[in-house]
């Protein structure tokens, strides 16, 4: 009897305990899915700077690029701050360290993008060459990438690991599509998985896509030589005020500072700065045609 009773008391005990272990664990779950939707708005900026760091080709990690924008953020502004305390001045350097990294990274970004567009007309016309030779798609793949330079050799490299891992080409195109914002590779992802889903000719598809990315780039091209001089005027429209007034404020810093301490000048820098706004994006809206 008192062997049952203990056994049963060692019963009650253990179930207690589970209870209370299944409930911990239920609010560990819970913390962490807060501090998951707390942290959710930051993964999207940090998953877009690590495509763009990667894209851009500095030999740098995120963090380490963050880093050093953090430094040329602060301190240039500081050491100024320290030295000649001018308010105006150390704005206009931490307003440059704040724009200028990021601007270049981008830059370089889009850089990798257009080559990445230049390259594949040709990648397709190698792949389409392997196909009439009697390699399988993913052979032909796999030999692209490996004889084109990078861009498109490193991401071709990419999906070629991720199909030998199992994962499915049309998931591993769209995710290097997507990266790259490239349309035509997005166009290549739908022909081929429409071949592989009803058949057809492979190889005559991508001539033709080949065929019409070299179109489209000519046309591009003839197009950027021909709104040259609006594009150049946006810019010197943009940024040439900004840089004449940084200039004002380090040669002559009383001749300008009525602007900043005045309410009058106040309202001159923004109607001003208002006003270089709108004819830039005015300018820019011309000049960029989609199609």
């Amino acid at each position: 009897m008192i062997l049952e009773f203990l056994l049963k008391k060692q019963l009650q005990i253990n179930e207690r305990l589970s209870d209370l272990s299944q409930v911990k664990k239920e609010t560990l779950v819970s913390s962490e899915e807060k501090k998951d939707r707390q942290l959710l708005r930051f993964i999207h900026i940090s998953k877009k700077l690590k495509e763009e760091v990667s894209l851009s080709g500095i030999r740098l990690r995120p963090e380490e690029f963050i880093m050093i924008w953090f430094l040329l953020i602060f301190a240039p502004a500081m050491l100024l701050f320290a030295f000649a305390p001018d308010l105006i001045q150390c704005i206009g350097l931490f307003l440059i360290g704040l724009v200028v990294p990021p601007f270049f990274l981008k830059m370089a970004a889009a850089k990798q993008r257009s080559l990445f567009e230049a390259q594949l007309g040709d990648a397709l016309m190698v792949l389409s060459n392997g196909l009439r030779a009697g390699f399988s798609f993913e052979q032909a793949l796999e030999n692209v990438s490996g004889d084109l330079a990078n861009p498109i050799g490193g991401e071709l490299n990419t999906i070629v690991r991720e199909l030998k891992l199992g994962g499915e080409l049309e998931q591993s195109f769209l995710i290097v599509a997507d990266r790259m914002e490239s349309d035509d590779l997005k166009l290549l992802t739908t022909a081929v998985v429409i071949q592989q889903r009803v058949g057809g000719n492979l190889a005559e598809i991508l001539d033709i896509i080949s065929q019409t990315i070299r179109d489209r780039l000519t046309i591009k091209r003839s197009i950027k030589t021909l709104t040259a001089q609006g594009r150049i005027t946006g810019q010197v429209i943009g940024v040439l005020p900004i840089l004449l007034l940084l200039a004002l404020s380090f040669a002559n810093p009383g001749y300008i500072s009525p602007l900043f301490s005045s309410l009058p000048g106040r309202l001159l820098l923004l109607l001003g700065g208002s006003m270089e706004i709108f004819g830039f994006l005015i300018i820019n809206k011309i000049v960029n045609i989609k199609f």
